[in-house]
C-alpha cells in the first residue's frame, strides 16, 4: 500500500509516494531538504539565492557551489538537447538599455562552466527555475529511495520520477485527460501545456504534451520542446524513442506506438 504526503513550496505543489508507510515521515523530511538546497541556490525570489551572485557578473567568472554548477549544467544540456527550446536565460532582461550595443545578443551557447567556476556573456540573465526542479525530483526520488530503501515516487508540479522498488500493481500515475498510466519503476514523466489563447485554435497547436523518459530532467525538457514545434513535435519525438501523448487544442489525440 503507498502512503502519501502533499504540500506546496516554491510556486508548486509537492508529492511524495512511498511504498513503506513508516518511511513517509522521513521521506518528506529528505524531500524537503533537497527542495531547500535547490531554492538557496536558484530561487530568484530569494535575495540570498546563489543564482544573483552569476546574472551580477557581467563577463566575469564567479566560483559557484556544486550545487549551482550541477543545476547549471543540467539546465545547459536541457538547452542543447531542445535546440534552445528549453533557454537558461531569462525570457525578458531587467534592462535592454544597460547592455552596451557594443556587446551581442547574449545565448546559452556563450554560457562556459569549468568545474566551479561559471562565466556568463556580458547582458546574460539566467532563470534555471524550471529544470532546477525537474533535476530536484530525480534527485530526490533516488535519495528517499537509497536512503530508506523503499520505493518512491516524487512530483513537483506536473514532473514526476519513481526510484526504488515499485509497489504492488505498479505506480498508477494520473495523466492529464488521459485517467491513469502505469509508469515503469525508474522511469519519470512530465506534462507540458500550452498557455490560454484567445484566437481560434490552429490544427497544428498542442494543448498538452505528456512524455515519459529515463529521467524528470529529460522528461520535462521533452514535453516543452515538442510543445513548441506544432507538427513537426511528433517526428521529433519518435526520432527521440520516447513514450508520449499529445493533445491538440481541437481534443484530437496522439500517442506514440510505445505508449
Amino acid at each position: 500500500m503507498v502512503s502519501v504526503e502533499k504540500w506546496k513550496v516554491w510556486g508548486s505543489v509537492v508529492e511524495v509516494d512511498v511504498t513503506e508507510g513508516a518511511a513517509l515521515p522521513q521521506a518528506t523530511a529528505l524531500i524537503a531538504g533537497v527542495i531547500e538546497e535547490t531554492e538557496a541556490v536558484c530561487d530568484l525570489q530569494r535575495g540570498d539565492a546563489e543564482i544573483h551572485a552569476v546574472n551580477l557578473s557581467q563577463g566575469a567568472p564567479v566560483k559557484v557551489s556544486r550545487r549551482m554548477s550541477a543545476l547549471l549544467r543540467s539546465a545547459l544540456w536541457a538547452a542543447r538537447m531542445t535546440d534552445g527550446v528549453v533557454d537558461p536565460l531569462a525570457s525578458e532582461m531587467a534592462d535592454d538599455t544597460l547592455i552596451p550595443t557594443v556587446h551581442p545578443a547574449p545565448s546559452f551557447r556563450d554560457i562556459q562552466i569549468d568545474d566551479d567556476v561559471v562565466f556568463a556573456p556580458w547582458g546574460a540573465s539566467l532563470d534555471i527555475t524550471d529544470t532546477a526542479k525537474a533535476d530536484t525530483v530525480d534527485r530526490a526520488a533516488a535519495l528517499v529511495a537509497r536512503e530508506l530503501e523503499c520505493g518512491a515516487a516524487v512530483r513537483i508540479g506536473d514532473v514526476i520520477a519513481t526510484a526504488g522498488h515499485c509497489p504492488a500493481g505498479g505506480w498508477q500515475i494520473s495523466v492529464p485527460g488521459n485517467g491513469d498510466i502505469e509508469l515503469v519503476n525508474g522511469t519519470a514523466m512530465a506534462t507540458a501545456f500550452a498557455p490560454p489563447v484567445s484566437e481560434p485554435p490552429s490544427k497544428t497547436e498542442w494543448e498538452s504534451v505528456t512524455v515519459i523518459a529515463d529521467d524528470a530532467l529529460w522528461a520535462y525538457a521533452a514535453s516543452v520542446a515538442a510543445l513548441a514545434r506544432g507538427i513537426g513535435a511528433i517526428r521529433w519525438i519518435e526520432q527521440q524513442e520516447l513514450r508520449a501523448r499529445l493533445a491538440d487544442r481541437s481534443g484530437r489525440v496522439y500517442t506514440t506506438e510505445n505508449w
